[in-house]
């Protein structure tokens, strides 16, 4: 039997035409991998969002539309199978049947064509050929700089036009443009063009040739207290490589997964209503009326207690008309913090070391919060609502509505006639951890509903629920 060939390592030099200061990247790649798996590294190398065409070829587009002739053989060129079967231009080959070994068995240069519109071209050259080492990776990042450009900018002029309004901020289109641009680029991104986010395309790479079996998020980390079924991490692993890219480089900058444990000043005000009602229902527990509700001095004493009778109508002393006392309990519930057994309130077994303890309530708290049972667009729009709070980009109520819709629209979220959220779904959206949210003073101030800033002890339980 022949001996299985030696795996080869090549290296190439990939840059995006036409633009100064060059953009580009130098990348090592197993030659045995596909031009279809070669475009998914190029991808995430330059952070692009996969959401137009491609195309590879051995000759320069460019130079081939403007007349020039080629002597010798007959370029090859290559698409993804969707576009074969579409198209049926005479030449082109399937991506997924070449390997990148055979497609630069010539040395090169390859081009690789990104967008028709916008049509970034992608000059990639090889650099050097060597032997695959024990255990090297499939594809990895070496080095590169500046950020691509944004995407659906208008090709390279349209890129030129928008540096130069981002970089003048007495640009009558500065405001305007800086604000498409954050919707171009999606959250937890920067419009920065010096940030080619190398850490990000390197982790993206690793995951996308990992084992199966590996951790897609790339935020398991037991010394972060992150694991697998952490909500951060659940969450990350369902976004595409740009948004995971961008939210890994958050989470780092603003250290929102640094292991911090709460102070019992930081979180007693925002905790103060689980603690009043779990000290009410007490280790004995509290008997319910007939009709299953909580008796009317328990809550008529936590609405007085809690400062929240002079935001309500009525005699508030009743579970059933009272909103605020009903929610309080039913949120308590869905957290785990007391159960309904046998026409009882009881706690569970965890929340009685809670009594009395403000940052171990906290923590409780904000294990449960984004682990209630929700709809997956509910986990996923509470998991963009805490992670706004947490990294302080949240502060009233119209930033939380802006963050969670823009969000769940972008992911292709409507209703049923098809059409894109608008501001009335954002409680349905967000409403099992808003409503715990809401119990824990968020946008009140005295006792009373107003559109203030989230508290410092807000923000700790967010940044808890994130792990």
């Amino acid at each position: 039997m022949p001996a299985r060939p030696s795996r080869s390592i090549l290296r190439l030099r990939v840059s995006i035409i036409g633009i100064e200061p060059e953009i580009w990247r130098t990348i090592d790649v197993d030659d045995s991998l596909t031009l279809a798996q070669l475009h998914q590294v190029v991808q995430i190398a330059f952070n692009w969002f996969d959401s137009h065409l491609h195309r590879f070829s051995e000759d320069d587009p460019w130079a081939r539309s403007n007349g020039i002739p080629r002597i010798g053989r007959r370029p090859r060129a290559w698409v993804d199978a969707w576009s074969l079967a579409e198209t049926e231009i005479e030449g082109e080959e399937d991506e997924a049947l070449t390997t990148v070994g055979e497609a630069m068995q010539h040395d090169g240069p390859l081009w690789y064509v990104y967008d028709m519109g916008d049509n970034w071209l992608h000059r990639i050259d090889l650099i050097d050929r060597d032997g695959a080492r024990p255990g090297e990776p499939l594809a990895q990042l070496i080095i590169g700089e500046r950020r691509a450009p944004f995407e659906d900018s208008g090709g390279i002029t349209g890129h030129q036009d928008i540096a130069d309004i981002l970089a003048d901020p007495s640009h009558p289109d500065h405001r305007s443009t800086k604000a498409w641009v954050a919707t171009a680029v999606g959250p937890w991104a920067t419009d920065d063009p010096e940030d080619a986010d190398l850490d990000g395309a390197r982790g993206e790479l690793a995951a996308l040739f990992a084992p199966d079996g590996s951790d897609p998020s790339g935020l398991v980390d037991a010394a972060a207290g992150v694991t697998a079924d952490s909500p951060i991490a659940v969450f990350a692993a369902g976004l595409t490589a740009p948004l995971r890219s961008n939210l890994r480089r958050h989470l780092r900058r603003t250290g929102l997964l640094t292991p911090e444990r709460p102070r019992d000043e930081d979180v007693v005000d925002a905790v103060r209503p689980y603690a009043w009602l779990i000290e009410r229902v007490g280790v004995d527990g509290l008997t319910l009326t007939k009709a299953g509700w909580m008796p009317p001095a328990a809550v008529l004493e936590g609405m007085t207690i809690l400062g929240w009778r002079d935001d309500w109508i009525g005699e508030t002393n009743r579970e059933d008309l009272t909103y605020p006392m009903r929610e309080l309990r039913a949120s308590a519930e869905r957290l785990r913090l007391i159960r309904k057994l046998k026409g009882r309130l009881e706690l569970v077994s965890r929340t009685r070391a809670a009594i009395g303890e403000p940052a171990l309530l906290g923590e409780q708290i904000g294990r449960m919060l984004l682990r209630q049972r929700m709809t997956d667009v509910q986990r996923i729009a509470a998991t963009v609502l805490v992670i706004g709070l947490a990294d302080g980009s949240i502060t009233s109520r119209r930033d939380a509505e802006r963050q969670v819709l823009e969000f769940v629209n972008e992911l292709g979220y409507t209703d049923a006639q098809g059409r894109e959220l608008d501001q009335r779904w954002f409680v349905s959206l967000t409403e099992p951890v808003l409503d715990v949210l809401e119990a824990l003073g968020l946008w009140r101030s005295a006792g009373r509903r107003r559109d203030v800033p989230p508290t410092d002890g807000i923000r700790a339980i967010a940044r808890l629920a994130l792990r």
